[in-house]
């Protein structure tokens, strides 16, 4: 509520009203999120003739993507990135969260298209040149088929789950590319996000992977030895790309003194038992935050490993087959995260199953629909609350927060203004309990192809009609929304009368 100016007189005589704090800090990012693979697509063969082939472009031929698509243009960011950094700007953002597609700078092991690593230096001095702090990716799920080809068959390759260790094929290469690209960049960026979501990964490549319905590549299906690999092997590439960022990119380009900072965006939705009283559920829960939230934490900020998921530090290959490497600590892991991210989307719901565990794991299934919670228009369950638990919880780590992605899958815009009003608010309650948060980026300023699902989910701030030639943009009424929230400084009582309050029923208005 907006303070009221009393006059009153005693022995001094008050000559104004007391400026009002602001609701969100000086400096403050607000942005948009995407990714490379997402709004490029695979169009366009390199200079060299080289055609641009990566695991996700080959999952697609596979037909593993909802209704056979495949991905040729994105969104158009590729030809349009000037034009999408300027809608962006128009909306008051003061930062763009973007990804460079490691596909397209080295589609061949040691070929280096030079041309690529060029148009992704225009990208993020065209953003900075608009306004736009950029936020850049390293790893958002798309690869190379030289380091991972999901073919399905005798000729598959996969060094993303498999050799896992500080010295690993993936590692090393991954380290080899980030150091190659981020001294050209450097000018321009000082906020990394190395790593996007390692849990999504794990488990949608490796334990319920198989082609179709929402799977990943390389399409594993209960492959713990895989999901293993992976996690440790995106762990210690993550802590190689930080060392190499600080290394090569000295250059200053926001003016703090830091010429790199090292984060990443892990998903970080409410893990819920699906009953709150059945002890197998509360278990399953517990397993899926540990390794979703917290075991990657464990491993970037104090360099311990827990590859078994017991919270614990200690088991051995020799104990257990199954481990890639030996858990415990690992110097060179410490200290590789500058400040945390958090993608959040709703509620996880484990439905633990009674029996022996896998592999050190319990056996569950993870849904992501609550009948007792509202829903969007696509069926999934809205969960404001359980954010503001996420950002409690992500908060005793003591790092500045980025909220990395935030969005709803919505084609009629009917649910998005509300749904991001209040979970901007809940970053609001909790910059007023002291929670040290410095960006929220929406996913996503365009719709993009959303991975397995194509183009058949739509988290747009604008419209893009992807059977037009030209992928026209058509601005929703949320971002009409997002403005005023900008505009506003916050989530005030005008912007809940515009995008809340309208919304309920008036005898169900908070």
């Amino acid at each position: 509520m907006r303070r009221l100016c009393f006059l009153v007189v005693l022995a001094l005589t008050l000559t104004g009203c007391p400026a009002e704090e602001p609701l969100f800090p000086e400096g403050f990012l607000w942005g948009t999120a995407s990714s490379g693979w997402q709004v490029e697509g695979d169009e366009d063969v390199l200079d060299d003739g080289i055609e641009v082939r990566s695991n996700w472009t080959v999952w697609a031929e596979r037909g593993c993507v909802l209704e056979g698509q495949t991905n040729p243009r994105g969104s158009g960011f590729r030809t349009m990135y000037a034009d999408d950094f300027a809608l962006a700007a128009g909306l008051g953002n003061n930062a763009y969260r973007l990804g460079i597609e490691w596909a397209r700078v080295e589609p061949e092991d040691d070929a280096w298209n030079q041309a690529e690593i060029d148009y992704y230096v225009d990208v993020v001095r065209s953003a900075r040149e608009a306004g736009l702090e950029p936020m850049v990716t390293w790893y958002h799920w798309v690869i190379p088929t030289w380091v991972q080809n999901p073919t399905g068959g005798a000729d598959e390759i996969d060094h993303v789950g498999q050799g896992a260790g500080p010295d690993s094929f993936f590692v090393a290469e991954f380290e080899e590319f980030v150091a190659r690209v981020a001294p050209e960049i450097g000018p321009y960026v000082d906020l990394y996000s190395i790593m996007n979501e390692p849990f999504s990964v794990i488990t949608a490549g490796y334990l319920n992977g198989s082609c179709g319905d929402g799977a990943f590549p390389p399409g594993g299906i209960l492959n713990l030895s895989g999901a293993r690999h992976t996690f440790t092997n995106l762990a210690f590439a993550h802590a190689a790309a930080c060392h190499a960022l600080r290394d090569g990119d000295v250059a200053d380009a926001d003016g703090d003194g830091v010429g790199a900072l090292c984060g990443h965006a892990p998903s970080n939705n409410v893990v819920r038992p699906l009953d709150p009283w059945d002890e197998a559920d509360i278990a399953g829960a517990r397993v899926i935050d540990w390794i979703s939230s917290h075991a990657t934490m464990a491993a970037l900020i104090d360099g311990n490993v827990d590859l078994d998921f017991d919270e614990e530090f200690t088991t051995t290959v020799a104990e257990n087959d199954m481990l890639p490497i030996d858990e415990g600590h690992y110097p060179e892991l410490v200290g590789t995260l500058d400040w945390h991210g958090i993608n959040y989307y709703g509620p996880i719901m484990v439905d633990g199953i009674p029996g022996s565990p896998i592999g050190g794991l319990p056996l569950l299934s993870v849904e992501d629909y609550d009948p007792d919670l509202p829903h969007s228009s696509l069926g999934y369950a809205i969960d404001v609350e359980g954010f503001g638990e996420s950002l409690d919880a992500m908060a005793a780590y003591g790092l500045p927060i980025y909220v990395t992605e935030n969005g709803i899958g919505d084609e009629d815009d009917s649910d998005r203004p509300m749904f991001v009003v209040e979970h901007i608010e809940q970053v609001q309650l909790a910059l007023e309990r002291g929670i040290d948060m410095r960006g929220y980026f929406h996913w996503s300023l365009t719709d993009n192809f959303e991975w397995s699902h194509g183009t058949h989910q739509r988290f747009g701030l604008y419209e893009v009609d992807f059977d037009s030639p030209d992928l026209t943009r058509t601005r929703r009424s949320s971002a009409d929304m997002y403005q005023q929230v900008i505009e506003e400084g916050g989530v005030t009582d005008a912007v809940r009368d515009a995008w809340v309050l309208e919304r309920y029923p008036s005898d169900q208005r908070p």
